[in-house]
């Protein structure tokens, strides 16, 4: 969630930038009628690889955090480095709510707005926040430990995060052989990674890792493809955040993305937008979707024709949710402003 010095590093702002357009991306099969569509055709199998492509999201996310947060150290401040993300959350829960009782008309009292908001609700998407507040308190206990590895031990930790995590789901296809209890901590497989990544970077060259990555991803859809047998999408244990194949996905897209270093500068201030962005856009895109994909769908009634509309569609939610993102951010930045003058005043008197 952060950059690993004072200058910006291009090849983490793009990283950050492309997860999150890769989620938007997620969510045009999510509400466009993809999963009640029988997979059959070409228009399909298409847009199950397309899917696959996108499903690197929210693993790429976790990548980013072990590589550019696991030199954190613990300290009493160390907390006050979640309060922008809460106030993010906070102010894009309070722009669904408002949404959904003003222009959805759902019907909710007071307490129940509370209540959404403590459960993380308010914001559909918003798991992703209940889940990063966890890797956020374990991190710097996790780092304390990594620092005191040496190589092999690291790597021993990876590779037991993996097999803990990501293996069940390949394995077991055949019946329970690996066990299944741990799957769930997947974020510390893929922050773990990150780390890993940071110090030892894969060699290859961008466009491999690219043409690997978008290779698994296209394999995966096909294999997705076939396994719904002409019926509806049925989620394979390949789909799951934490699946070997996303994993892998993950690791072979970030490589190839921190890689980059710099752009023209008309791409260079687009992505630096969208990275700083990035999390008010996810956590406010719902709005986006109820807005654009009622449209999308009455103009295309056949679902397995709405795969072409995608760029523009994808665009359209990108954009609006920017907008919304770009209020939510000079609202945080001059609350935090505020926080942190006081706390100067604080510390100097």
């Amino acid at each position: 969630m952060e950059q690993t010095g004072n200058k910006r590093d291009f090849g983490l702002d793009l990283t950050r930038a492309v997860a999150g357009v890769l989620v938007l991306g997620v969510h045009f099969f999510l509400n466009n009628g993809f999963y009640q569509t029988p997979a059959a055709g070409k228009a399909m199998l298409l847009a199950c690889i397309v899917r696959a492509l996108c499903m690197t999201c929210v693993p790429l996310f976790l990548v980013l955090t072990g590589y550019t947060c696991i030199r954190r150290e613990w300290s009493k401040s160390y907390y006050f480095k979640l309060l922008p993300v809460l106030l993010t959350y906070l102010g894009a829960a309070a722009a669904c709510l408002v949404f959904r009782a003003a222009v959805l008309h759902e019907a909710m009292s007071p307490l129940g707005m509370v209540r959404r908001v403590l459960d993380f609700s308010a914001a559909p998407y918003a798991w992703y926040i209940e889940m990063y507040i966890g890797l956020f308190l374990l991190s710097p206990f996790v780092n304390a430990a990594w620092k005191a590895l040496n190589d092999k031990a690291k790597g021993a930790l990876v590779l037991t995060l993996f097999v803990m995590t990501a293996l069940p789901g390949l394995v077991n296809h055949w019946g329970q052989i690996l066990p299944e209890w741990w799957v769930t901590i997947y974020p510390l497989t893929y922050y773990v990674l990150g780390a890993w990544l940071r110090e030892h970077p894969l060699k290859a060259k961008s466009w491999q890792l690219l043409l690997g990555w978008a290779a698994l991803a296209a394999l995966m859809g096909a294999a997705g493809y076939y396994n719904a047998k002409g019926g509806v999408y049925s989620w394979m244990p390949e789909d799951n955040w934490g699946s070997w194949s996303l994993t892998v996905q993950a690791g072979l897209l970030f490589s190839a993305l921190v890689k980059v270093k710099s752009a023209p500068k008309p791409l260079k201030w687009l992505v630096e937008r969208l990275a700083a962005l990035s999390l008010g856009m996810y956590l406010v895109s719902y709005i986006a979707d109820q807005l654009v994909y009622p449209k999308l769908i009455a103009a295309v009634p056949a679902a397995h024709q709405r795969l072409w509309w995608m760029p523009l569609t994808v665009i359209a939610t990108v954009t609006l949710s920017c907008l919304m993102a770009q209020i939510l951010h000079w609202l945080v930045t001059a609350v935090m402003g505020r926080l942190e003058g006081l706390r100067e005043k604080r510390n100097a008197a």
